[in-house]
């Protein structure tokens, strides 16, 4: 910057200035979060920052060549190591003089995991239309973590005109969303593309794209059945040394052996659904032919693929009984430690997910005890089943004491993706009112109430400093959106981008929460490694997001200014 950008901007008298998106005032860091970046909506030329703070001695004033501006790594880690559960004040001023003042906090603990998303510029499937990405706390960049295309193997249920039109080899898959990772954070489970079988497969560098050892033929066949959902799994199951996921299921003329039939339109999941485990190490005592991709084969009732598959409930798979709702589970999350699972109960599915509904239609939140498979009373969550609203996407916090979820008001409309939703917190064992985020807000657009605020995700661990219990929640909005999404030729609406939250449980058990913080590093595509690395502009609908301790490779050091 010159000296004379620096007098002009010393020397201007101050005026009112704009709304600073970044970050939002009143917005909570954690400790070794990526830096925090000052910037606002129509920022140009030169500014002046300041900040200050009750425990620091002097003022920071820097002065910045253009916005948005990041704040420098020895500062940033100077602040987040030492200035904690205070306001740290901003002042952003412009060469014309418009000067905005602004306030941030660190919270005395750090946040855990790594974070990988589903990203894609339209909605057509295929090989290399849509990938995973990922990044781990502090990091200014995400690597692309894996593509349809790489996962080894064949899916079994290959519908041929689809796949044909869209992979290069018959059976490879051609989604990755919807996805989940293994409590050992080394694989992933996601829904493939339409007939909505499940994939399993290695996260890690030397794993990518295979099978885990433990997944069996049997394992594999089962969670290729058609017409599953989104995949959950427990610690508290697979650290005793078990290896099952539950799952949506569509119940289906299994006595006949009709659990691969991908075009018989009385297996599709408008029929009801029921909650499922799969044990992902079951053994069968026929050999199984998991290569054959003709859709022709499985549509066969007596074909010994189904029949192995049909023989292996009550051993390799089972309902999760819900005794007291006889409507769908969609989309459930199993706790943590292994003894609940909380899933949206609903009248309207469609493919794994909620449908169209009506004004009058059923979208709450239950909870059944998992009870070692055999499920049990399920119940509406209270605070999360509410008169006039429909509730879903629910997912434990680390310490299974709280569920998020998404609200919206009862509407006669597809519910799937919202421009009204909201992101809730209610206590696990329910509440009279939920609470409503802060995150969900606005800063400076002036669109709250329209910014598809969705798919709420907690870090894998919660911590506890001065007396209160900090999370950290990672979630979907259209805010800071790159541009719409193509859907066949047409824009069909706002590509999202992932924000994060803080969220305070205090000592008295009341719950407070903050603004939400862009991650500027999502843009920031990094290829290659060491010298040899490079950035690209990440221009993705960055959605379905997953924060997990996934075992991904780590995104090389690169330093974004």
């Amino acid at each position: 910057m010159s000296e004379g950008d620096k007098a002009t901007l010393d020397g201007a008298a101050a005026t009112t200035g704009p709304c600073i998106s970044e970050p939002a005032t009143g917005s909570v860091f954690p400790a070794a979060w990526t830096r925090p970046r000052f910037f606002y909506g129509d920022a140009t030329g030169a500014h002046k920052i300041t900040l200050s703070s009750a425990q620091t001695r002097h003022e920071l004033t820097i002065y910045a060549a253009s916005l948005p501006y990041v704040l420098p790594l020895d500062i940033w880690e100077g602040l987040s190591k030492s200035v904690y559960n205070q306001d740290i004040t901003y002042v952003v001023k412009a060469t014309s003089g418009a000067e905005a003042t602004g306030t941030f906090q660190i919270a005395p603990v750090a946040a855990g995991g790594s974070m990988v998303f589903w990203g894609s510029p339209g909605t057509v499937p295929g090989e290399t239309t849509n990938a995973l990405y990922g990044f781990g706390v502090g990091d200014e960049g995400v690597i692309e973590a894996i593509q349809p295309g790489e996962i080894k193997g064949t899916s079994v249920v290959a519908n041929r005109q689809l796949r044909d039109e869209r992979t290069t080899t018959p059976g490879h898959s051609t989604c990755v969303g919807c996805h989940s990772s293994t409590p050992d954070g080394k694989a992933i489970a996601s829904v493939d593309h339409w007939p909505w079988n499940v994939r399993l497969y290695g996260i890690e560098a030397e794993t990518r794209g295979a099978a885990p050892d433990y997944l069996t033929p049997a394992g594999a066949a089962m969670i290729q059945m058609s017409w599953l959902g989104g995949t959950t799994f427990s610690k508290g199951d697979w650290d005793p040394g078990a290896r099952r996921m539950v799952t949506t299921w569509t119940d289906r003329d299994y006595a006949g052996g009709n659990l691969y039939r991908i075009y018989d339109s009385s297996a599709l999941s408008s029929q009801p659904l029921e909650l499922i485990w799969i044990d992902l190490a079951a053994e069968a005592e026929a050999p199984l032919d998991l290569s054959r991709v003709d859709p022709a084969d499985y549509m066969n009732p007596g074909d010994p693929l189904n029949q192995v598959v049909v023989n292996l409930r009550g051993t390799g798979w089972e309902v999760v009984a819900r005794t007291g709702d006889d409507d769908s589970p969609i989309l459930p999350d199993w706790s943590h430690d292994g003894s609940s699972i909380v899933y949206t109960s609903t009248d309207v599915p469609k493919d794994g997910r909620v449908g169209v509904a009506t004004v009058s239609s059923k979208i709450d939140l239950y909870t059944v005890p998992f009870a070692a498979g055999a499920g049990g009373n399920a119940v509406p969550l209270v605070g999360a089943s509410s008169p006039g609203f429909f509730e879903y996407y629910p997912d434990y916090a680390p310490d299974d004491s709280l569920v998020a979820f998404n609200r919206i008001p009862a509407v006669a409309a597809e519910v799937y993706y919202r421009a009204e939703s909201e992101i809730y917190v209610v206590p696990a064992n329910g509440a009279p009112e939920p609470v409503r985020l802060l995150a969900n807000d606005a800063v400076c657009e002036g669109t709250t109430g329209s910014l598809y605020n969705s798919w709420a995700k907690w870090a894998p661990s919660s911590a506890t400093g001065d007396g209160k219990t900090y999370y950290f929640l990672i979630f979907s909005t259209t805010r800071s959106s790159p541009g719409p999404i193509n859907d066949n030729g047409s824009a069909k609406y706002p590509a999202s981008q992932l924000y994060m939250t803080t969220i305070v449980k205090n000592a008295d058990g009341s719950i407070t929460s903050s603004p939400a913080i862009y991650l500027w590093n999502q843009r920031n595509l990094v290829a290659g490694q060491g010298d040899s690395a490079t950035v690209s502009e990440l221009l993705t609908n960055n959605v379905t997001p997953a924060w997990d301790e996934f075992k991904i490779p780590p995104v090389p050091p690169v330093e974004v200014r």
